[in-house]
Order: structure tokens, then C-alpha cells, then sequence
């Protein structure tokens, strides 16, 4: 699985591009803010106005649409250089492999050459969604987030480690082949997230029960948040350098997604 030995702010270059698409995305988001308020006066106005107002609305409803979309982007950009920048060293062939392409007006993440996967926010929404109707509160479903990030950028068709592993868990050699078999058996494809989600949660409670019963008890706080990636981690992924990625993955489970997803 992934050798994480740098973070992004240890290359100048990355911490540089990391702190512009920030900065972009947080002018996009003032922008949206100051067009929607816009909307809002003008809609509340549109008795008066009549079919004027009703066009100006359905202007700033497509100008919102694209800003949204561009705001995405710019995650995208940001997520793409913080996890090169903390995975690959320089002259890593599969660095290459990784790449962020343009699918119809979208950037998304995913290997070279697979036109059409979809990664990033809505993959992650999806993953949440389905691991909070298993039962996971928020801390646990975060600690689980920052490592299939750090794994595969919820790529479900990402390969690794030479090509022997395998989607949104890197799963390798024989558990690669236990998901396959799994997803045969009950009619599911191993290609998919929805699959591989549904994978996931079978072999964390049959095969990995200590690592099952440790993350669904964890209190829903930041800390329980650090201790879930912590214990995927080191009990469930089972990295190079396990404890230091841990640490790692438990630091993104905090200071990403808790403030995103926490109640």
C-alpha cells in the first residue's frame, strides 16, 4: 500500500500550488455567496418585475451551476497536489499514471487512459452516504475517508503496487481476489464503488472484527475521528511505515473531513 514519507509542505512547489487553489476556491466561494444574495433580492422583487426578474433568476441559477463546478475543480487541484506530493517520490514511474484529466467540463483523478472514472467529491459523498446507512457515525466514516483518500482518491479503478492492487482499498494479491469472488457471488461488480463499499464492510466484520468493533465504538469527536484512521490504518490497510501513516491519516480525518462532515 501507499509509502507516505513526505507531507506537502516538506516541496515549496506543492505547498505554493496548494495555497493558490485555496486561496482560488475561497474567492469562488465569496463570489457565490455575493450572486445568490443577488438572486435573493432580485426574486423577492420579481412581483413587481414579472418576466424580467424571472430571467435574471434563471441567469444567476446557470452562473451558480458553473461556479460550483469550478469550485470543485480547484478541490480537485488541491487534493491532487497534496496526495502526489505525500505518496510519490521523484522519478516514481506510477506518479505518471496518476493524472488529472477533463471529463466533460469535470477534473477528475484516476490512472491514465481511463477515460470516464469518476473520483473525488462525489465519490466521497457516496462513500459516506452508504457507510452512514451501515451504522458508522461521523468520526468512524471520517477515519475511513482519510485513508481510502490517501489509498486511492476514492479512485475504485486505481491500481497500485505494481499493478497487484487494487481499488478504493488497495486491496492486494489475494484479498483483490476475495473481493472479486465476493462481488460474483452476490451479483455485484468489483469494478464499482457501490461493489467494493459493499466489500468493504463484509471483510472489515468477518475478517477483521477487533478492527470492526474499534471503529463503530469510537466517540463521534475529532478525536475518535484520529483514532478510526489511526486503527484502519495500522490494523486494516496495514502500509509501509504503518504507524507514521496512521498519524498521518488520522491528522486528514481531523482537519479535513470532521470539519466537513461532523455534526
Amino acid at each position: 500500500m501507499a509509502n507516505e514519507d513526505y507531507e506537502f509542505q516538506d516541496y515549496g512547489i506543492f505547498s505554493n500550488g496548494v495555497s493558490t487553489t485555496k486561496n482560488l476556491g475561497t474567492s469562488i466561494t465569496t463570489g457565490s455567496d455575493a450572486l445568490m444574495d443577488a438572486k435573493t433580492k432580485i426574486s423577492d422583487g420579481s412581483i413587481f418585475m414579472g418576466p424580467i426578474a424571472d430571467s435574471c433568476v434563471d441567469g444567476f441559477n446557470k452562473a451558480s451551476n458553473k461556479i460550483t463546478s469550478l469550485s470543485e475543480n480547484f478541490t480537485t487541484i488541491e487534493n491532487y497536489l497534496i496526495e502526489t506530493s505525500s505518496t510519490y517520490k521523484a522519478g516514481d514511474d506510477s506518479a505518471v499514471k496518476n493524472v488529472l484529466r477533463l471529463d466533460g467540463g469535470k477534473i477528475v483523478q484516476g490512472a491514465s487512459g481511463n477515460s470516464g472514472v469518476q473520483t473525488g467529491s462525489a465519490n466521497q459523498d457516496a462513500v459516506y452516504n452508504y457507510l452512514s446507512q451501515q451504522g458508522f457515525n461521523d468520526a468512524a466514516i471520517c477515519g475511513i475517508l482519510a485513508n481510502i483518500q490517501h489509498e486511492s482518491n476514492f479512485n475504485p479503478h486505481a491500481l497500485g503496487d505494481g499493478g497487484t492492487s487494487y481499488g478504493i482499498c488497495q486491496w492486494h494479491n489475494s484479498r483483490w481476489d476475495r473481493l472479486k469472488n465476493y462481488c460474483s457471488q452476490n451479483n455485484l461488480d468489483s469494478t464499482t464503488l457501490d461493489g467494493q463499499l459493499s466489500y468493504l464492510v463484509w471483510e472489515l466484520q468477518n475478517n477483521y472484527p477487533s478492527v470492526y468493533n474499534k471503529i463503530v465504538s469510537v466517540p463521534n469527536t475529532a478525536q475518535g475521528a484520529y483514532d478510526a484512521a489511526y486503527e484502519w490504518t495500522v490494523h486494516f490497510e496495514i502500509p509501509a511505515n504503518k504507524e507514521q501513516s496512521g498519524q498521518n491519516r488520522g491528522n486528514t480525518a481531523v482537519n479535513k473531513y470532521w470539519s466537513t462532515y461532523s455534526v
